[in-house]
């Protein structure tokens, strides 16, 4: 019985194993196709090849498992792949796991980018946060828009709003000041504190140009010097503007015109037309005074050596010598072809060389420059008197410096040289001499009141070319208290050929009749009878007044004939006299032979 029972007993446990290992041979089977399917999943998904070793399999099959579950694989491990030429699965492994890092990654990254941009760890942001899609985008070089700032200031990020705008700035700066070797766009020291200095053009200290230097931003040093130069440019300006008195000119700008002109004249250098017509335009008379003083100054010197003056030693433009020497170099030029040089100068002095300067000269003992002076002095007057050619200055200097004094000059002497066809008889000196005698007659009258002296005013007149004045002289002639019938003679004669000369023939005749009956034997009346008649075209009326005029002791009726067809302004009416001459007698008026061409 109790056999029977353990019997029984030990086959229920035997069962109970039996059952218990087939079951677990079953798992066991199970888990060994689950495993090879996992592993071959596994070797799809890793882009690995079939491999027989059982060795390869086992190994792989690990580091797939560690790679699927995300453990890092060991620089062993990568290495057994890479013997193995699985590159592909390297890849794949490499990749995956740098992903399962990369939430920490960008979470460093975007701490950094919080770090860059000045938000403070106290302000909570999640990763998905639009700040940080700001940052990034500011990060990346873009330029914030409005609406991406005003959300940056609904967080309260102030300083972060600051730092864009140096930012912003400081890409401008570094474009405009050719600094753009600087690749970082944050403003970093010293060279955005440089680049704002140079923006408001203000001077740098000693250590930020050089700087500059040693970090090889040339363009940039060569610009601060430019604008160092305009600083040291306006500063001159300004001194040059206080030194020459024109402060108040509203120019303050180195480019203005006013700055060159101010620096020649501190040089003392020429300035240009251009800028002469430019101070003109501005009335800056301080200038040009100056200008005008130092080219004075220059040109004195230069004159004093062309006209043997070298002796004087003042140099001040505003000496008579200086004076006297522009009017005799003028006087050598054509005023329509003066340089504006002389020009100027023409409006400055009076233009004349006198005799008083020629006598300053001489005091001076400048005794070369006188005898120029004089040379110069007697053209001048030849060229006043209209006199052409050749003509001594002796004795014709001294003649025409008497005109000018208004002097009388000696009457032997004039007609002298009248006769010795060295003096026209209608010329300005003897215009001029005749006039001195008419006003010289005139003030005898005046003193002595001896009536004489009018006729002799008045044929003085008339020889002057001035009829009128010698009217004017004998047409207050008290004729009834004048008793001498010579002197009425002379008086009437006198005024018939003032009117003559006017072409008031009729009172011209009224005249000479009268003075034929004042004086019937003198042979003046009757010659200026003949004048008239042959004016009114009456030759042969007028041929008997010269005849009874030369019975009369005339000597010179064919001399005034002559004058006469000389003097007639009507070309028709002078060939006719000619003509009518001629038929006369071809021998005696052969002169008029001049007048039919």
């Amino acid at each position: 019985m109790v056999e029977s029972v353990l019997s029984v007993a030990l086959s229920e446990i035997d069962i109970s194993y039996i059952s218990g290992l087939a079951t677990k041979i079953t798992s066991s089977m199970e888990h060994n196709k689950l495993q090879e399917k996992h592993f071959a999943a596994l070797r799809e998904k890793y882009q690995v090849g079939q491999h027989k070793s059982a060795k390869f399999n086992n190994f792989l099959y690990l580091i797939l498992r560690k790679a699927e579950l995300g453990i890092q694989l060991t620089n062993l491990e990568f290495q057994w792949l890479k013997e193995n030429q699985l590159f592909t699965t390297t890849e794949i492994i490499s990749l995956q796991q740098y992903q399962a890092t990369e939430k920490e990654r960008l979470e460093t990254e975007l701490l950094q980018l919080r770090t860059k941009y000045q938000i403070t760890t106290e302000l909570e942001l999640p990763l998905s946060s639009p700040v940080y899609s700001v940052l990034g985008k500011l990060d990346a070089g873009y330029t914030a828009t409005d609406s991406e700032l005003k959300l940056l200031d609904n967080h309260g990020l102030v300083n972060t709003i600051i730092l864009i705008q140096d930012i912003l700035i400081f890409s401008k700066l570094k474009v405009n000041y050719q600094a753009t070797k600087h690749l970082s766009q944050f403003p970093e020291e010293p060279l955005y504190s440089i680049l704002k200095k140079l923006d408001k053009r203000e001077q740098l200290a000693d250590s930020e140009a050089e700087w500059l230097l040693e970090n090889d931003f040339d363009k940039t040093l060569e610009i601060y010097w430019q604008q160092e130069q305009e600083r040291q440019d306006k500063l001159k300006f300004a001194e040059l503007k206080s030194k020459y008195k024109v402060s108040h000119h509203p120019d303050t700008s180195i480019d203005s015109p006013l700055y060159p002109i101010l620096k020649k004249l501190n040089s003392e250098e020429e300035l240009e037309s251009s800028e002469w017509e430019w101070l003109e335009e501005q009335e800056l008379e301080e200038l040009i005074e100056i200008e005008r003083l130092r080219k004075n100054t220059i040109l004195f010197a230069e004159l004093k050596n062309s006209y043997k003056a070298t002796q004087y030693q003042a140099s001040d433009p505003s000496s008579r010598l200086f004076k006297i020497l522009i009017n005799l170099e003028i006087s050598k030029l054509k005023k329509t072809n003066l340089s504006r040089e002389f020009q100027e100068l023409f409006k400055q002095v009076e233009f004349q060389v006198s005799e008083e300067d020629i006598n300053y000269l001489s005091k001076q003992g400048l005794n070369e420059t006188t005898e120029i002076a004089k040379q110069i002095h007697f053209k001048i007057l030849k060229d006043k008197y209209r006199i052409m050619g050749q003509l001594a200055m002796n004795p014709f200097y001294g003649i025409m410096l008497k005109l000018e004094r208004e002097e009388r000059l000696d009457p032997k002497q004039v007609i002298q040289l009248i006769e010795e066809d060295r003096l026209s008889r209608h010329g300005k000196i003897a215009i001029a001499y005749y006039r001195l005698e008419a006003i010289f007659y005139e003030k005898e009258y005046r003193r002595t009141g001896n009536r004489w002296n009018l006729p002799s005013a008045s044929s003085n007149w008339r020889k002057a070319s001035e009829p009128d004045k010698a009217l004017k002289v004998t047409e207050n002639v008290n004729w009834k208290k004048i008793k001498e019938s010579d002197l009425s003679s002379a008086l009437l004669v006198t005024r018939g050929a003032a009117f003559r000369d006017l072409a008031q023939l009729d009172k011209a005749e009224n005249c000479a009749a009268q003075a034929v009956e004042c004086q019937p034997n003198n042979h003046q009346p009757y010659t200026l009878m003949g004048a008239i008649y042959y004016d009114q075209g009456k030759y042969s009326e007028g041929d008997d007044w010269f005849e009874m005029a030369g019975e009369r002791g005339a000597d010179d009726t064919d001399d005034e004939i002559e004058r006469i067809v000389k003097m007639t302004k009507d070309k028709e009416k002078r060939r006719e006299v000619a003509e009518y001459l001629l038929n006369k007698d071809p021998n005696r008026y052969g002169w008029a032979n001049s007048y039919l061409k």
